[in-house]
C-alpha cells in the first residue's frame, strides 16, 4: 500500500466514496432536469437526448444505497449494539426528513394551506411524512428507512453466507428477487406493493459486499475505465431503446405499456454494475490529483445529502421563472439553464446553512470547524 492510500486508511476517510457522492449528486439533478421531455409535445431529436441523460443517469439512487451499504458495513460489522445503531441511524436521517417534509409541504401547497384549517394543515402534513409525499424526491428517504431498520437482519444472513464461501450466491438471490420485485411492479399484479426497499436491496447489499472486497476494487485496473465507460453508453442505449419504441409507436411516455418498461428494468442491474465499476475508477483518478475539478467534485461529495434537500426548492423556482418568460422543456435552453442554476443555488445554500447552529439537524452537515471524525460514521447516505 503507497503512502496516500494509507494515510486515507488511517484518516478513516475514503476520499474515493465521497467522490462517488459528487457524481450521484450531479446525477440526481440530471434526472430532475432531463425528466422534462415528457413534457415535449413531440418525439424528436430533444427528447431521445434527454431520455438518454435520464436513463444514464438513473444509477444515482443505487450508487447512493450502495453507499451506504458500504459504510454501514463498515462500521457496523459482527457484535454491536442494536440501540445505539438505531438511534445514530435516526439522528442522521430522522430530523432531516421530518423538517423538508414540512417545508415542501408548504412549498408545493402554500395557497391551499393559505385557506385551510390549522388542523387540516397537519393532517396533510402527517400525511405527506408517513407517506413521503411533500416532494416527488422524498421517496429515497422511504427506502432508506427500511433499509436501516433492517440492516441487522441483512448483515447476519450476509455474514452466515460469508463464513460458507457463499457470498456470491447471497448477491445472486437478492439480484434474482430484486429483478423479479421490479418487473412484478410493472404487472397488474403487484404494482401496489408498497415495500421499496426491496427494489434497492442487491445495490445495498453490493455496497457491503464492496466493503469487503475493497482492496480488489482499488486494484481494478485503470485500463479498463474506457471499455467499462463504452459498456455503461452501450447498456445506457440498450435501456433506453424500450422507452423510445414505446414513444415512436405514438404512446406519450406515461402511457407506454408496461412490457415495455419491464425491457429496461432487466437491463438496469447490468448498467448500474458496469456504471459503479466505470465511476470507481474515475474516482481512484480523482484521489489522486489535488486540480480544481477534484476539489469540485471532493465537496459535492461534501454536500451531497443537503443538495438532494434542497435542490428541488431551486429547481422549480427556476422553471417557474423561465416559464414566465415563455422557455419551456420545448426549448433546449431550458435544459442547461435548469441545471446549472439548481447546482450552483444549491451548493451556496447548503454552504450557507452549514455556518447555522444545529445545520448537522436541517442538511446532515456541521460547520467546517467541527472535526470530520465526530460525523464520520454518521455519513451513510447521500
Amino acid at each position: 500500500m503507497d503512502q496516500r492510500n494509507s494515510i486515507r486508511s488511517k484518516s478513516g476517510r475514503i476520499e474515493e466514496i465521497n467522490f462517488l457522492r459528487g457524481f450521484s449528486i450531479l446525477a440526481v439533478l440530471a434526472i430532475h432536469t432531463s425528466g422534462y421531455f415528457t413534457e415535449i409535445q413531440r418525439y424528436n431529436t430533444l427528447t431521445l437526448l434527454n431520455i438518454w441523460t435520464d436513463v444514464l443517469s438513473q444509477f444515482a439512487v443505487p450508487m447512493f444505497i450502495a453507499i451506504s451499504g458500504f459504510v454501514l458495513a463498515k462500521n457496523y460489522r459482527q457484535s454491536f449494539s442494536l440501540t445505539k445503531f438505531y438511534h445514530k441511524r435516526a439522528l442522521a436521517i430522522l430530523p432531516q426528513y421530518v423538517i423538508f417534509s414540512v417545508l415542501y409541504t408548504a412549498f408545493n401547497h402554500w395557497g391551499e394551506m393559505h385557506s385551510n384549517s390549522l388542523v387540516t394543515n397537519l393532517k396533510l402534513i402527517g400525511k405527506n411524512i408517513l407517506n413521503s409525499e411533500a416532494s416527488y424526491h422524498l421517496w429515497f428517504f422511504a427506502i432508506i428507512i427500511e433499509l436501516y431498520i433492517a440492516y441487522p437482519l441483512i448483515i447476519k444472513a450476509y455474514d452466515f453466507c460469508k463464513t460458507r464461501d457463499l457470498s456470491e450466491h447471497f448477491l445472486a438471490g437478492v439480484f434474482i428477487l430484486q429483478v423479479l420485485w421490479m418487473v412484478g411492479t410493472h404487472t397488474s399484479y403487484a404494482n401496489v406493493i408498497k415495500v421499496n426497499a426491496v427494489a434497492y436491496l442487491f445495490y445495498f447489499s453490493v455496497g457491503i459486499y464492496s466493503n469487503d472486497h475493497f482492496s480488489g476494487l482499488r486494484g481494478l485496473s485503470k485500463r479498463l475505465t474506457p471499455i467499462l465507460g463504452t459498456m455503461t453508453l452501450a447498456l445506457a442505449f440498450g435501456a433506453s431503446f424500450f422507452i423510445v419504441i414505446g414513444l415512436t409507436t405514438g404512446h406519450r411516455y406515461n402511457e407506454i405499456p408496461p412490457y415495455f418498461t419491464m425491457g429496461s428494468e432487466l437491463v438496469y442491474p447490468a448498467l448500474r454494475l458496469v456504471t459503479f465499476l466505470f465511476l470507481w475508477n474515475l474516482a481512484g483518478k480523482l484521489a489522486s490529483k489535488k486540480n480544481a475539478l477534484a476539489k469540485i467534485m471532493a465537496k459535492l461529495g461534501d454536500y451531497s445529502f443537503g443538495i438532494y434537500l434542497i435542490h428541488l426548492f431551486f429547481n422549480q423556482t427556476t422553471i417557474k421563472i423561465l416559464g414566465g418568460h415563455q422557455i419551456g422543456p420545448n426549448q433546449w435552453i431550458f435544459y442547461p439553464v435548469v441545471f446549472t442554476v439548481t447546482l450552483i443555488f444549491s451548493y451556496v445554500g447548503v454552504r450557507l446553512i452549514s455556518f447555522l447552529p444545529f445545520s448537522y439537524y436541517l442538511i446532515g452537515l456541521r460547520n467546517q470547524k467541527l472535526p470530520r471524525k465526530k460525523i464520520a460514521k454518521n455519513s451513510a447516505r447521500p
